[in-house]
């Protein structure tokens, strides 16, 4: 036998590292004693300075913060790329859709789908606390495991200053704002806690050729897909404050029965805790949160929140579809992000009329 059959022989019979999950992490600074407490779980963890690091409260990790992380995590053999903001509990995945495939970044909705479906699994007793801007897949998912859920209108960053995240809970208590952070009250440790269950799922997804991109392919098949989107328009100047005011009291006083070419099936005003269903006419008790917003549901499985703040009115878009193929999750996006520039246009329209 040469040389080199032995050595082949030898690392079939002793996988080699690179059959090990690899995980980069990305953040500010070194988070060394994160590092120790994940290789534990016998996977290869490294560590990069992230080249664009988050600015405020508000700030998310985007695309373009992670592509250079990702184009050198693509061609050194890493598996999942993790970025933290180590001055909040803010984190989000990088992962490969196909097992040598390339990186996708991961929304806040896709975490917290990818994390609940874990958490319920291994925790009898969990209940829910997330922001209205976060996916409301999750309220499906905690109803099969008979989980509380409350979605809550204003629960903003740093979670653990906010009133609801004070108070006091008979069990743990997973936190979600729709600025990445995350929390699990309960755990001491509740990033290192949710990061190891994550890893722990990666490395089992591995092992079976696949990555966390098909956990989450198998949520959406479960319950149905969903896309959402969230944007945000500045209304720092009174012509901008008074074009949004136009356009909201149209909605609740006088709404169309169409936007664009679809059909208004129902305007919520979640400011008086009503829904009025247009196609009959009825009105009953709203089943969200109080604020000073309105959900508009349309005819075509999709529906819109309009949020106004002191400085922008936030836009939350939901599109429900049909099961997926992981090769229909990119094309399905685009064609809701398609959707959304047509329907904003629509509702502009509506502050333009006389």
């Amino acid at each position: 036998m040469t040389s080199s059959a032995i050595t082949e022989e030898i690392q079939e019979k002793n996988p080699s590292n690179t059959e090990r999950l690899r995980v980069l992490i990305t953040s500010d600074v070194p988070m060394k004693e994160l590092e120790v407490k994940l290789a534990n779980l016998e996977i290869d963890v490294s560590w990069q300075k992230i080249a664009q690091p988050l600015t405020g409260l508000e700030d998310t990790f985007t695309f373009r913060h992670l592509k250079p992380i990702f184009d050198e995590a693509g061609k050194s053999g890493i598996d999942l790329v993790i970025a933290v903001d180590t001055n909040y509990d803010k984190f989000t995945l990088g992962v490969r859709k196909l097992i040598e495939g390339n990186f996708i970044l991961l929304n806040i909705h896709h975490t917290s789908l990818i994390l609940a479906r874990l958490l319920l699994e291994n925790h009898d007793s969990l209940s829910l606390k997330k922001s209205i801007f976060i996916t409301d897949l999750l309220d499906k998912l905690f109803a099969k495991s008979e989980g509380p859920v409350s979605t809550i209108a204003n629960l903003p960053s740093p979670l653990a200053e906010q009133e609801a995240f004070m108070e006091e809970e008979t069990a743990e208590t997973l936190y979600i704002s729709e600025n990445q952070e995350i929390i699990l009250k309960g755990q001491n440790d509740s990033l290192g806690y949710l990061l190891s269950r994550i890893l722990l799922a990666a490395k089992k997804a591995k092992s079976e050729n696949k990555t966390l991109f098909d956990t989450l392919i198998n949520i959406y098949n479960d319950y149905g897909f969903q896309r959402e989107k969230n944007l945000a328009v500045s209304i720092e100047e009174p012509s901008q404050k008074a074009f949004f005011k136009k356009i909201i009291a149209r909605l609740k006083k006088k709404p169309p029965l169409t936007l664009g070419m679809t059909e208004i099936i129902s305007i919520e005003d979640l400011s008086n805790g009503t829904l009025k269903n247009l196609l009959s006419g009825r009105t009953m008790a709203s089943q969200s949160p109080p604020a000073n917003a309105l959900q508009v549901q349309l005819g075509n499985n999709s529906r819109f929140l309009i949020f106004p703040t002191e400085q922008k009115i936030n836009f939350f878009f939901t599109s429900q579809g049909k099961l997926i193929r992981k090769d229909d999750f990119t094309t399905l996006n685009q064609q809701f992000d398609q959707r959304v520039v047509k329907l904003l246009s629509e509702i502009n329209r509506l502050g333009l009329e006389n």
